[in-house]
């Protein structure tokens, strides 16, 4: 189970988004993502949620989800997400994802 993934913000047509992997089913992932995106002032601790309501407020929530990656354990999908924003950029990201998954190894 569990998926690398890249959530964007579609009303900015920039690729903004934020990218990521999770344990959790993908359906899951992404109904965070939509309300945190749908009520940005209930979800301030999420990147999208935050977007929104500092640079998008009012505006529809679209989004657009691709798999980046899938089917690893949890080292390897850790991995595999913070390769992805290192080789891509944070974008909407921390950008600590790779120290991370290096912390979590070396435990």
């Amino acid at each position: 189970g569990g998926a690398v993934c890249e959530i964007a913000c579609e009303a900015c047509n920039a690729g903004v988004g934020c990218r990521g992997e999770a344990d959790r089913p993908l359906h899951c992932r992404i109904g965070e993502r939509i309300r945190a995106m749908g009520g940005p002032t209930a979800h301030v601790g999420n990147a999208l949620g935050r977007h929104r309501a500092r640079v998008r407020p009012g505006v529809s929530p679209d989004m657009s989800v691709v798999v980046l990656d899938c089917g690893r354990g949890t080292v390897g999908r850790g991995l595999s997400g913070a390769l992805h924003v290192y080789e891509h950029g944070p974008a909407l990201n921390g950008g600590t994802e790779l120290e991370s998954v290096v912390k979590f190894i070396s435990q």
